[in-house]
Formats: structure tokens, C-alpha cells, sequence
């Protein structure tokens, strides 16, 4: 099981600020036998709680930098003494409850002004969150609920003895427990197990403790040898200890039954202190973004600038989409029919909704007979496959699917995202979509095949994302129609901009470089001559889906609201990072044109982005399962990228 351990200082200590740091740091090692799959720490001061963790074992987290300035910080010296009262709590994970490579789910964690760590295994916690359906559940680790019942338990009873005894009635499983709150000077800690042992040194004015009996007689024979020989004294399973924090006194309660039941007298705080988390910090970093006054992108935008009314560039260079209409489309397809029964029109079709009411419109209205063709390159996933079933199942509309080898495509995948995760840079994130741009290439060679002189796209001007060429330094291609039609000096550019990356990473240079030369190739430089459907219809959003969700059952995926880019495999996964390092994604690009085409207001974009950028966790780990890769490695290394939005 996990490794819990704290130092508490009073106002009054003498404890040498060296013994203090060597101590938390042997608590880390000496620990670490409990868990090496997270770690963290929170430290209280006389005004705030701060709060470090990462996925990362003890061993890596003490020796890094971000470790060391964060005690240092924390310890709040002066003239070469501690500042009490102080304490400091930390956390030695083994993974049971949620993925340690979501960070929200190590220790100590945050919820409902409480910070706390936990030994143990809550066994019903979808039963708690069910039965209490008033707290709301944010994250996968079964500490949250623990938290969250004492808090509400508190706030019922008025009494902390009270709400442990409250919560331990009521859960199931191992619960040891150090919890710190913003409006009380106190330490709890608790257990229903008997794996918590504490100890005094009052000369010192601190107290210790720990999962084991050996962690803290081994912390007594190093670092505190010389002050002293303190008794260590195990917390009996069923029972609890309140540490005043300001004088150290200690109150031990029961929580099993009611008999000798006694209530303290707590001394509650009038201002309650700030909880430093670094997770909170970037959401709330995000949520205060400065945004174009007419859209909704945000300052992080490559390229953007407001003027003096805070109308972004972009707002103000916009040219409305001219669709041509349908009679043009009609007039369009018209040279291209037959009366001998063979297909018309291909349709490029990868399940989407966007592709997929192409294709219904095309059959159902124009009245011709497509050809459905999808490339397969290893990332459309097991729900696009299902729409295009329901698609050609019920217009008997034969489709031709062109596979790459799969595995191999994985393995250029897994190749460049490896590289990327040793040097990240947002402007080489669409490497990882390099292999998908043989679309073309094999729609042209389809044509040929097949006589079949008509192609139909279903690419939406709406769509639009150009901040993933803005990231690689190129302003022009801002401004056009499509990304691939930016100017020969741009493509350079942008060629050029690859190879410098290259060349300083190394690792790019794998087996699956001509898959990515060939990929640029085929996306920047073949013909590209098709008809583009939402040229000519309105891209209408709610239509769509309702037409394709009333007339072919078509599927949604649960894990968020929207319904672009369900079917891809890679989006969450790069939409993720977009949005952890630069506090955006294709959806606020898409939500903003939305806006200047007068299809949907500021308000509604900002409500509809709020919902549909939030991590897409199961996709995530389904398609890094898929490549092979670490999930937790990869998130660790995302979520460690220097933030654009962090000033």
C-alpha cells in the first residue's frame, strides 16, 4: 500500500531548518517502499497550503530542482529558524483508484478545502457517489469521496470527531489518513487499520509521523539521533488524533461507536487559507485568458493581436464563407451522370459526421451513386467504423476501403511521438497525423482505377485550424482557404521548419521518415482537384446531426459533447496537449468562426468549448494503447511542458 508521512512544527519550535528538510527527504526514502508510481507533498504555513505532486517515484521527485525550490520556499526561514507553525505532509503512491499519469489523481489531493493523503483502498466508491449524489465527483482516486464526506459531514455535525466517525461508517475497505483544511488550525489523522504511528520530540516543538513503526524508528536513529530518543506510538486501528497546530496538543477520539464519544472545541479560522495547486493554478490560468472581444481565441493564438476594442486579427480579416448553393452543386455533378447503373461520384468518407452527411445528401438528394471510400491508416477508431456501416448499410451504397499495413503506420506513429515526447514542440504535433495524408494520394489513384472522374470532399471551411502551421512560425497560411494551399514559399518554409526540428531532435530521424516525406508530398503537392461539398451547403452543425442521429442511429461517443473528430483516434490525444501547454484547441478555432459566420453567439461558443476541451482521458490511454506507449510516461512529460498561458 501507499506511504504516508508528515512533520508538524509548532509556533514555538527549535527545530534546525537542516534536520527539517533531511527529515522530509529521508521520509520520502525511506517510503518509497510503499509506492514508487507518484509523489507529493503539501506544506502549511501560517497563511496557505502549497501543494507539489507528481507522477514520478520519491527517488526522482526529491532529487529534482522543482523539489528543492519548493521546500526551500516553503519552510519560510528567518534568521535561521523555522517559522511555526509549520507542517507538512507527503505521499508515496502504489496506483489502486485512477491513472497516476492524471495528475489530479495522485497525492495529497484537493476537494472541498481540504488537503489530505490516504493509505488504503475505498472499495465502494461508485456505491458513496451514488448514495451521496449531492457531491459532485471530479476525479477517479477514491480519497476524493473520503474527502468529500468529512466535509459534508462537518458541515452537518459541526463536530470533526463527528464527521470521521460519520465517514468511516459509511465506507468500505483501508482508510489511513492525514488531512490539512483551509479553516482549521489542525492535522487529522485516522485509520481503520492501525497503519499510522506518530511521534513527539517536545524539546524540538515537532511531531512526526508515518505508515510504519520501522519508518520513524529509522528517521529517530539518523536524523533525530541527536535530539533526543522519542516514543513511538501507534494510532490503534478505530481511532483518530487531532494536532492543534499552533501548540502541538493533541486530542485522541474514537470513531468506533458512540461510547466515551467526545466532541472538541476546534479553533476555527475567520479567513480561510489559499490552496496552492499547480493543476488548479493552470485551469484557473486558462479560465482567465484574455480573449478577442467578437470570438473566442485566445491570447495564445500564434499570431494573434487586438486592437483597441479587443477584436482580435483574425475577427477582423475574416471573409465570410459564399457558398455557392445547391443549384451550383446540382449544376456541378450534372456532366458526371450515367444511365448504365455504374457508380458517378466517389465520395471520401471517414465516418465523420461531416463526410457522413455528405454522403447521405449525395445519394438522397443529387440522386447519384457514390462510391464510399475510406483510407485506413491505423487511427479510425471502432466507432467511425460502426457509422460508416450504418451509412452504406442503409443506402446500399458500396464502399471501398484502402488499408495501409496497419502495424507498420503504428509503429511510424509511435516513432515520431517517442521522438516528440523527448523534445515537445507544438509545431511538430501534426507529425503525428502525417500518415493519414496518403488520403489524397489514394483518392487520385481510386479516379484512376476506377473511371470514375467525379471525387466529392466533405472538408469544411468552418474547420479551419491554422494555429498547427501558426505554431511552426508561418503567418501567411493564417489567412487561406485551405492549409494546403498556402504559397510555394510557405511550403518551404514550413519543409524547412521540419528539418531544423530534425536536426536538433534526432530521434525524427527513424524508419518512418519517408512515410513522413511522402505524407507531405501527397497533402502539399499532388493535385488536389475535388469538388468540396460544403463549398456549396450551408454547414448547418444541428442538422446534421440530427439528420444522421434520427435516419441512421448514427453514433456518438460518451466520453464528451461534441461530435467532431469522434472517429479519429489521435485528436484527444493532440487536442490534449494543444490544450495543457497553450490553453486552446481546434474547437475554439471552430466555435470562433462559427461566431463571425452569425451561426452561434460569444456566450454559447465559450459554454460549448468549456465542455468539449476537457480531457478525453479513455480515448487518450485507447490510443496510446494502440502505439504501445506509456500513458502515465506520456502524460508526465505533457504536463511538465512550460505553460504559454503561465506568465
Amino acid at each position: 500500500m501507499c506511504g504516508i508521512f508528515g512533520i508538524s512544527v509548532g509556533t514555538e519550535t527549535n527545530l534546525p531548518p537542516a534536520v527539517f528538510q533531511s527529515a522530509v527527504t529521508n521520509l520520502f526514502r525511506f517510503s518509497e517502499t510503499r509506492g514508487k508510481e507518484a509523489s507529493g507533498l503539501a506544506v502549511r504555513a501560517a497563511e496557505q497550503i502549497m501543494v507539489h505532486k507528481e507522477p514520478v517515484s520519491t527517488r526522482h521527485l526529491i532529487r529534482s530542482d522543482v523539489y528543492r525550490r519548493f521546500l526551500q520556499n516553503s519552510l519560510g526561514q528567518g534568521n535561521g529558524r523555522l517559522q511555526g507553525p509549520l507542517t507538512l505532509i507527503g505521499h508515496a503512491r502504489l496506483t489502486t483508484n485512477g491513472f497516476q499519469g492524471i495528475n489530479s489523481n495522485n497525492q495529497p489531493v484537493i476537494k472541498a478545502g481540504l488537503v489530505g493523503i490516504h493509505n488504503g483502498i475505498i472499495t465502494n466508491v461508485d456505491d458513496l457517489w451514488r448514495r451521496f449524489s449531492n457531491l459532485r465527483r471530479e476525479f477517479d482516486v477514491d480519497t476524493e469521496v473520503v474527502l468529500s464526506l468529512i466535509r459534508a459531514f462537518y458541515e452537518e455535525k459541526n463536530s470533526l470527531e463527528e464527521a470521521v466517525r460519520e465517514t468511516y461508517q459509511v465506507i468500505e475497505g483501508t482508510a489511513s489518513l492525514a488531512i490539512l483544511f483551509e479553516d482549521l488550525d489542525a492535522l487529522l489523522l485516522a485509520t481503520n487499520t492501525g497503519s499510522l504511528y506518530s511521534c513527539r520530540l517536545d524539546g524540538a516543538g515537532s511531531l512526526f509521523f508515518a505508515s510504519e513503526n520501522y519508518i520513524l524508528r529509522r528517521l529517530a536513529e539518523t536524523v533525530l539521533k541527536d535530539l533526543g530518543r522519542p516514543e513511538i506510538k501507534q494510532i490503534e486501528p478505530g481511532q483518530g488524533l487531532i494536532v492543534n497546530l499552533n501548540d502541538l496538543s493533541l486530542e485522541e477520539f474514537s470513531f468506533n461507536g458512540r461510547a466515551g464519544f467526545k466532541v472538541s472545541s476546534l479553533n476555527k479560522r475567520s479567513d480561510r487559507l489559499k490552496i496552492h495547486d499547480p493543476d488548479s493554478d493552470d485551469a484557473e490560468a486558462r479560465r482567465n485568458l484574455r480573449r478577442c472581444a467578437k470570438c473566442i481565441l485566445p491570447e495564445t493564438m500564434p499570431f494573434i493581436e487586438f486592437d483597441e476594442q479587443g477584436v482580435c486579427n483574425y475577427c477582423r480579416e475574416y471573409k465570410k464563407v459564399e457558398y455557392k448553393g445547391p443549384e451550383a452543386l446540382a449544376a456541378e455533378v450534372e456532366p458526371f451522370r450515367k444511365n448504365n447503373g455504374e457508380p458517378e461520384v466517389i465520395v471520401a468518407f471517414s465516418g465523420g459526421r461531416d463526410s457522413s452527411y455528405c454522403l447521405h445528401y449525395i445519394f438522397n438528394e443529387l440522386k447519384l451513386k457514390p462510391l464510399a471510400y475510406t483510407y485506413d491508416w491505423g487511427m479510425v477508431n471502432d466507432l467511425a467504423r460502426r457509422n460508416q456501416a450504418r451509412l452504406t448499410g442503409k443506402l446500399g451504397v458500396e464502399q471501398i476501403l484502402i488499408s495501409a499495413d496497419i502495424k507498420k503506420k503504428r509503429k511510424n506513429i509511435r516513432r515520431n511521438v517517442e521522438a516528440w515526447l523527448k523534445k515537445p514542440d507544438l509545431g511538430m504535433v501534426p507529425l503525428f497525423m502525417a500518415g493519414d495524408k496518403h488520403f489524397f494520394y489514394y483518392a487520385n489513384k481510386l479516379v484512376e482505377q476506377t473511371g470514375v472522374k467525379l471525387c466529392i470532399w466533405a472538408e469544411n471551411q468552418m474547420e479551419r485550424t491554422n494555429f498547427k502551421t501558426g505554431f511552426c512560425g508561418l503567418k501567411a497560411g493564417n489567412k487561406k482557404q485551405r492549409i494546403y494551399k498556402m504559397s510555394l514559399a510557405d511550403k518551404f518554409r514550413l519543409a524547412a521548419y521540419y528539418g531544423k526540428e530534425f536536426i536538433t531532435n534526432p530521434a525524427y530521424l527513424n524508419r518512418s521518415l519517408f512515410d513522413t516525406m511522402s505524407a507531405y508530398w501527397s497533402y502539399y503537392l499532388i493535385n488536389h482537384d475535388y469538388i468540396w461539398f460544403y463549398d456549396y451547403i450551408r454547414w448547418d452543425e444541428h442538422l446534421i446531426e440530427k439528420t444522421l442521429i434520427e435516419e441512421y442511429d448514427w453514433e456518438t461517443d460518451p466520453g464528451t459533447s461534441t461530435t467532431w473528430r469522434i472517429g479519429d483516434g489521435t485528436a484527444a490525444f493532440y487536442n490534449y496537449i494543444y490544450y495543457t501547454v497553450a490553453g486552446l484547441t481546434e474547437n475554439d478555432t471552430l466555435r470562433s468562426n462559427q461566431i463571425r459566420e452569425g451561426l452561434i453567439s460569444r456566450e454559447e461558443a465559450l459554454r460549448l468549448v468549456e465542455e468539449e476541451n476537457r480531457p478525453r482521458y479513455g480515448s487518450i490511454q485507447e490510443y496510446l494503447g494502440l502505439l504501445g506507449l506509456d500513458f502515465d510516461e506520456a502524460m508526465r512529460v505533457i504536463n511538465s511542458i512550460p505553460k504559454l498561458y503561465r506568465k
